[in-house]
């Protein structure tokens, strides 16, 4: 992704690998799409599969505290594997 100011510009690679996962950013151009784009996705997703949109979240969790833990010391942050299966 490509960032200028709130314009964004994903390349056809990044926008065909999340068009896998249900996640549309064609179109998108800027911030508020991106946001946008994911509201929606989340939305149909709770709709749909609330056990999964459970997963994702706490793997997000789980990564934002790996970074809060880590953020002095310069780690990587290495989702698990198991977290949407």
């Amino acid at each position: 992704m490509l960032r200028l100011n709130n314009r964004v510009k994903f390349s056809k690679a990044e926008t065909d690998k999340l068009l896998t996962l249900g996640i549309n950013l064609t179109d998108v151009r800027t911030q508020s799409d991106v946001n946008a784009e994911f509201a929606r996705w989340a939305s149909a997703l709770a709709r749909r599969r609330p056990d999964l949109l459970e997963k994702i979240g706490n793997e997000l969790a789980r990564v934002v505290k790996q970074m809060e833990g880590h953020a002095h010391e310069g780690g990587s942050l290495e989702p698990s594997c198991d977290a949407v299966s």
